[in-house]
């Protein structure tokens, strides 16, 4: 006899949906069933709900040091995998930051050591390249993470300090096409943006809203561009995280179509929050601050069309949250930059609310399927950072990841009601229809109708495989 059934729901797929019990015993899926068959120690009622693979969010920023390490994200590893599994997802992919005197390598040993303490639910990491990656060497340890399982890796084109070159693009690329990675980009052109911020502190332009102008479209859609030109000239796959702008989908949309192996992720709060929701609001723009920023409300549909096109393949959360308020325990957060955008430490929650808030204008607003959703939040996730199938499907072998999602379950979003250790909600008071009833991660019923009961540490680090589909789909 099996240990649980999932009873009476439609599973989802990215080919389908259809009728089929799902069984599991002990952390894997060991078959579907016709509905009604089959018996387990334990039943999850799914009737009128559907069935999908857990979220897997690729973009978070857990206890994440900022600003030149002088303060740091308000959610921990607990708290944040807390919040994710609230909300339907079961696997998160975090990264590691290194101080410029510090082995990545160590680095990364470290901020594991410090995850597999407190995270509920499975994780992986993605090491970040160091701006002196080439005269530390840090391309051997690199190299070194990916045979360990490490087979992303991130590099920066923006932030002083942070930001690589050409050269280490060139030669960080070519190292990740000969080890089967895939790296990824926070493209932005860090000169423009530092000329940008430059001149409008010397206007005296520096309240918080004034962070979208330092942050142009240009400065987003050169990085795009210069970095799909130095992957595709290596030979190298490429994926850029939190895409914002219209021009830099277009972009990677031009680059499918050639077949070049780029993708593309995008994230909640650059389709639903505008910058007209900040303009003029003083600190309480602090909210909205991340980079690259929330841009006009008429870039968004340009994004939306982007998922259904293909041209972007995922949508991550980018997830990194600051207090408004001073919690006693935490170093300074968005308080300190108050009237002067440059102090004001970036990112946005988002972590809990990401297949619901997805869910809402994606599938119930008709801009795209059911099927469409699991592959955006979960299957394609899964297969370009090396994690399917073992994440990102219901099938039989698969980790027992899944979610009973109600599409009629009715809620508000509120702050007071988050999980997320964060004092606001960007999108407080939308009312969402459609969410989560039981959450399962590796067989374990973690969250049953609001109530959490994953212990601390119980979630596992994986070491991931080589991407699946490197190759653009021509989308």
């Amino acid at each position: 006899m099996a240990a649980l059934i999932v009873r009476g729901g439609e599973v989802v797929s990215v080919s389908g949906v259809f009728a089929a019990d799902v069984v599991i015993d002990g952390e894997k899926i060991v078959g579907l069933v016709d509905p009604g068959t089959g018996t387990a120690d334990r039943e999850i009622d799914a009737r009128g709900c559907y069935v999908l693979p857990g979220g897997i969010d690729t973009h978070t920023h857990l206890e994440n040091p900022a600003l030149a390490f002088t303060t740091v994200s308000s959610d921990d590893f607990h708290t944040g995998t807390i919040a994710a599994a609230a909300g339907g997802t079961t696997t998160i992919v975090d990264f590691v930051k290194s101080r410029p005197e510090e082995s990545i390598y160590d680095a990364f040993q470290a901020r594991r050591a410090v995850a597999d303490e407190k995270v509920v639910v499975d994780y992986g990491l993605h090491p970040m390249v160091p701006s002196n990656a080439l005269e530390v060497d840090s391309i051997s340890e690199l190299r070194q993470l990916a045979a360990e399982g490490a087979t992303s890796w991130k590099f920066f084109m923006a932030y002083h300090g942070m930001m690589v070159d050409d050269a280490t693009l060139i030669a960080g690329f070519r190292a990740a096409a000969e080890e089967g990675v895939l790296p990824m980009v926070h493209a932005e052109n860090g000169h423009l943006v530092q000329d940008a911020t430059d001149r409008l502190v010397e206007a005296g332009m520096v309240e918080e809203h004034h962070h979208l102008a330092a942050h142009t479209h240009t400065s987003e859609q050169e990085a795009v561009h210069r970095a799909i030109a130095i992957a595709e000239s290596v030979g190298s796959a490429l994926f850029v995280v939190h895409v914002s702008s219209r021009y830099a989908a277009a972009e990677i949309q031009q680059a499918r179509a050639r077949a070049v192996p780029v993708h593309g992720e995008t994230c909640p709060q650059y389709l639903l929050a505008a910058y007209e929701d900040y303009e003029g609001l003083g600190h309480e723009a602090a909210k909205y601050l991340c980079s690259p920023p929330i841009r006009e409300r008429a870039n968004q549909e340009s994004l939306w069309d982007a998922l259904v096109s293909d041209a972007l393949s995922t949508i991550g959360t980018d997830h990194a949250a600051f207090c408004m308020g001073q919690p006693d325990d935490l170093p300074p957060q968005k308080g300190r930059g108050v009237g002067y955008f440059p102090d004001v430490p970036n990112g946005v929650p988002g972590i809990e609310d990401r297949l619901s808030l997805i869910w809402q204008a994606g599938v119930r607003q008709g801009r795209f399927d059911v099927s469409r959703f699991v592959d955006l939040v979960s299957t394609r996730p899964a297969r370009l950072f090396g994690l399917y199938p073992q994440k990102g499907t219901i099938a039989p072998g698969s980790d027992a990841d899944l979610v009973v999602w109600d599409p009629e379950a009715r809620r508000t979003v509120r702050a007071a009601d988050q999980h997320m250790r964060t004092d606001y909600n960007l999108y407080e008071g939308t009312e969402i229809v459609g969410g989560p009833t039981h959450v399962v991660s590796r067989g374990e019923l973690v969250v049953e109708h609001g109530e959490i009961s994953a212990a601390r540490g119980r979630g596992r680090y994986l070491a991931r495989r080589r991407p699946i589909e490197p190759v653009g789909s021509g989308g």
